[in-house]
């Protein structure tokens, strides 16, 4: 693919994760209050919504691979765009608990179609086995999505109020994204992505291909419940082992950044790379920081190494679980496996903070981080 060609479908996936990301899951952290005042709703029941939405888009994964075998990936897009819409309209007029996590419902479907394995699975299928360094640059442009939605949030709130604020963003999708994947993303080339396989290459038996995803599944599902169960619950987890609050927060926000770059490293060691290598560093950088801050917390060094440590471990991770798939799978399986993979991925990211919330209200700081330690060693 020519510079041209891959910079054009960088550049509108990018902008459509980024988008969809940020209206559609970052958002909650600003609007999700005033909501639940609005709505007589309590906290929990709005944060459920993520786990409404993440448990959907999670069940939806084995009909999400199918169609992106039968189908190009830019129509599932499209479908993404329309279901978001639907989904913010419904959550800018719910009136209370049922219609509001009818909206997140209608999310998750949303979800499904619009985030990150069918935005992957449209790049494997444009640019095939060479995808690696595309789908790690998307990927750091992906993890800008909370730094520019939460303050554009906070400003469109103040304005507009969080219904107007949740219109706003369901016209984003109709008239930014859907555009955008309907006339500038490019085609793909050659057939469809459940082609055979070209004369010569030799197809893996399904035993070794069930073998390689059930390995794969395991390892990439309990790393992800570590990094993303970890992630909400930071500031917590923080002040329970004697940091400030306000410590706790500067802290905890400067894990995004810190993950940004690791993607950004990973992009620029290019073919030099290994996503094997990647992973076991990460996990041992995620590994290494609970120690840090199990042995060496309450002094402040520990809290700026633990969190230096957790950032850079956990922005590796992302990148290993986008690519892995590439590096087991042919261009042809990725879409498939890669959506079959987030069903026990994303029912790990929606259920993880509350297990680990439960660990740390009960047994504590060390029981917290001793579950997380052992996962990370299995995984």
């Amino acid at each position: 693919a020519s510079p041209t060609f891959r910079t054009r479908l960088i550049g509108v996936l990018a902008l459509g994760q980024v988008v969809s990301w940020g209206s559609g899951f970052d958002m909650l952290a600003i609007l999700g209050p005033r909501m639940g005042s609005e709505l007589a709703i309590a906290n929990e029941v709005v944060f459920a919504g993520l786990t409404v939405m993440m448990t959907i888009s999670a069940l939806c994964g084995p009909l999400l691979g199918r169609m992106l075998v039968r189908h190009d990936a830019a129509p599932v897009l499209v479908s993404g765009t329309l279901l978001f819409a639907c989904g913010f309209a419904l959550l800018a007029f719910a009136g209370g608990v049922t219609s509001y996590l009818l909206g997140w419902a209608v999310m998750g479907f949303a979800g499904a179609c619009g985030l990150t394995t069918a935005a992957h699975t449209a790049v494997v299928e444009r640019v095939g086995a060479e995808s690696g360094r595309s789908l790690t640059l998307l990927m750091v442009f992906t993890g800008l999505s909370a730094a520019v939605f939460l303050p554009v949030t906070a400003f469109a709130e103040q304005h507009l109020g969080w219904r107007g604020t949740l219109i706003l963003y369901g016209c984003l999708q109709l008239f930014l994204l859907l555009p955008l994947y309907l006339f500038v993303l490019p085609k793909r080339k050659g057939g469809n992505p459940g082609q055979r396989p070209h004369p010569g290459e030799i197809p893996a038996s399904p035993l070794d291909t069930r073998r390689a995803f059930l390995l794969l599944a395991a390892m990439t599902t309990l790393s992800a419940f570590t990094a993303f169960g970890f992630s909400p619950l930071l500031p917590l987890l923080l002040v329970h082992s004697g940091a400030s609050q306000a410590l706790a927060i500067q802290l905890a926000s400067v894990r995004s950044v810190l993950a940004i770059t690791a993607r950004g490293l990973d992009f620029l060691l290019g073919k030099r790379g290994n996503p094997f290598i990647t992973c076991l560093i990460g996990l041992c950088l995620l590994l290494t920081s609970f120690l840090v801050l199990l042995v060496f917390s309450p002094a402040i060094p520990a809290f700026a190494g633990f969190i230096a440590l957790f950032g850079f471990g956990a922005g590796v991770l992302t990148v290993s679980r986008a690519v892995l798939p590439l590096a087991v799978f042919s261009p042809q399986q990725y879409g498939l496996q890669a959506a079959r993979i987030s069903l026990p991925q994303n029912l790990a990211i929606a259920f993880a903070p509350v297990i680990f919330s439960m660990a740390l209200d009960r047994g504590g700081v060390a029981a917290m981080l001793g579950i997380a330690s052992i996962l990370i060693t299995l995984s």
